[in-house]
């Protein structure tokens, strides 16, 4: 097996440990398993949706200027 593979394989057995976890989650607060796994599939596939329009939506976010006077005063050691 190669290294990418294995990361592969882990990866999978990770997700599929959290999945489960969060099925079970679900299903004992009595939304049902079928359900809990339908509405899994739903918001993966939303996310899936949204990735393919922006795979990384925080290099959208513009960084807040600094030009209130306090920024001013503490860049010049006087705030």
């Amino acid at each position: 097996m190669t290294e990418r593979s294995d990361n592969a394989e882990r990866l999978f057995q990770h997700l599929d440990d959290l999945v489960a976890e969060i099925i079970d989650r679900f299903a004992n607060e009595g939304h049902g398993t079928v359900t809990v796994i339908e509405t899994l599939q739903d918001v993966i596939a939303k996310r899936r949706l949204a990735y393919d329009r922006d795979p990384d939506p925080a290099e959208d976010v513009e960084e807040p200027s600094n030009d209130w006077p306090a920024a001013t005063a503490a860049t010049e050691g006087k705030g």
